[in-house]
C-alpha cells in the first residue's frame, strides 16, 4: 500500500487530527488548511488548525479562518497533518510538538521537501498544496462545499501568482476550472487577495524601492528591509509578502533578492528568479523552495550575510551563462 493510500485510509478512519502549517503564512497554506479541515469536520472528525502567528488580514475573509490558532495547547498526541512545509523548521514553535507525534502526515509540493513524515504525500509537479488537497478530497469522495472551493482556489491562485508563474500546468487550470463551478467570482477574489493592500504596505514599499540595488551588471536586484522599518511604517511581517517581486520584475534582472533583517544577528533571505534555480541557491544556505521562488534564514552580521549571498548568486548566474554558451556552441557545431 502506497503512502497516498495509507493517508487516505487514516483520514477516513481516524477520529482526531491536528492540521499544521508554516510560519509567515500565505494563501496556499491557509487555503489548504481550511479546506482539509472542513472536509474532516464534515466527516465527523475532531479537528484543530494551527499556524504560527495566526492568519494574515488578507485571508481572514475565508470562512473558518477564525478557527486557526497561533499556539498549540492541547491534542499533541493526535496525528499531525503538516501542510505546505518543506521541513519542520518552517513550522517554527510547533516543530518540537510535531516531532513528538506518533503519526506525522506530510503533504506538500516543494521539490526540496525533506520527507519528514511518517507518511509522505509530496508532489513537486503540483502548482500548490491546494491542488494536492483538491485531488486528494476527490479521491476520498469527500463532499466539497463552496467555502472549501473558495479556500482551494485562493490556495492555487496565490501560489501560481494568479496563474502566471511557470509552475502553472494544464492540470492546474483544470482544477481551477472545476473550483470555479462552485459559483466563485475570480474578479472579487483577485481584488481581495492581490490588489488591496493596507496603507503601511505602500510605506514599506517606498522604503524598499528607495534602497533598491543592482549588482552583477544589472542581472541581480536586491532590497533590504528590517524589523525596525516595519515598526516605523506601522506594518506587520505579513506586509512583506509580494515586495520581493518588484526586484524580479525589473527588465534585465535574472535574480531578485530580499534581505529582511529580523535582528542584528539573523536575516531572512528570499529569492525570485526568471531562469536560474532559486531552490539550488537557497540550498547552499540550508534553505529551500521552488526553482523560481525560494528562501533561507541565516545567522550572522547582516553585512557579511549580504556579501556571501550576493557572491554565491553571482556564481550561479555565471554557471548558467557558461552552460547556455556551451549548449549554443554544441548546437552550432551540429548544424555545420
Amino acid at each position: 500500500m502506497s503512502d497516498r493510500e495509507k493517508i487516505i485510509k487514516l483520514l477516513r478512519e481516524g477520529e482526531r487530527f491536528n492540521l499544521v502549517s508554516h510560519q509567515l503564512p500565505d494563501g496556499d497554506n491557509i487555503g489548504s488548511l481550511l479546506a482539509l479541515g472542513e472536509a474532516l469536520e464534515r466527516a465527523g472528525k475532531e479537528v484543530q488548525l494551527f499556524v504560527p502567528g495566526g492568519v494574515p488580514r488578507r485571508y481572514r475573509f475565508l470562512k473558518g479562518s477564525e478557527k486557526i490558532q497561533p499556539e498549540m495547547r492541547s491534542g499533541q498526541d493526535w496525528p499531525m497533518v503538516v501542510l505546505d512545509s518543506s521541513d519542520l523548521e518552517r513550522t517554527a514553535n510547533f516543530q518540537e510538538q510535531i516531532r513528538q507525534a506518533k503519526i506525522i502526515i506530510n503533504i506538500d509540493h516543494h521539490v526540496t521537501n525533506e520527507r519528514f513524515g511518517t507518511l509522505n504525500l509530496v508532489d513537486p509537479g503540483a502548482a500548490a498544496t491546494g491542488e494536492i488537497i483538491y485531488l486528494l478530497l476527490k479521491e476520498m469522495e469527500a463532499e466539497i462545499t463552496r467555502d472549501m472551493a473558495l479556500a482551494l482556489y485562493v490556495a492555487i491562485s496565490t501560489d501560481t501568482g494568479s496563474f502566471k508563474f511557470e509552475n502553472t500546468t494544464p492540470r492546474t487550470h483544470r482544477v481551477a476550472a472545476e473550483l470555479l463551478e462552485y459559483k466563485l467570482n475570480p474578479a472579487v477574489i483577485s481584488q481581495r487577495v492581490f490588489d488591496e493592500r493596507p496603507y503601511p504596505f505602500f510605506r514599506l514599499l517606498e522604503r524598499a524601492l528607495a534602497g533598491l540595488e543592482l549588482h552583477h551588471g544589472g542581472k541581480i536586484a536586491c532590497i533590504t528591509l528590517s524589523s525596525a522599518m516595519l515598526e516605523e511604517c506601522g506594518a506587520l511581517p505579513e506586509d512583506l509578502e509580494g515586495l520581493i517581486n518588484y526586484t524580479r520584475n525589473i527588465e534585465g534582472v535574472e535574480l531578485g533578492i530580499m534581505f529582511f533583517i529580523e535582528s542584528p544577528e539573523e536575516v531572512k533571505v528570499g529569492f525570485r528568479t526568471k531562469t536560474v534555480d532559486a531552490a539550488r541557491l537557497a540550498g547552499l544556505f540550508n534553505g529551500g523552495g521552488h526553482p523560481r521562488a525560494a528562501g533561507c534564514r541565516l545567522r550572522g552580521r547582516p553585512e557579511e550575510i549580504k556579501e556571501r549571498v550576493l557572491r554565491e548568486a553571482a556564481k550561479l548566474l555565471e554557471e548558467g551563462s557558461r552552460s547556455d554558451k556551451e549548449s549554443d556552441d554544441a548546437r552550432n557545431s551540429e548544424s555545420q
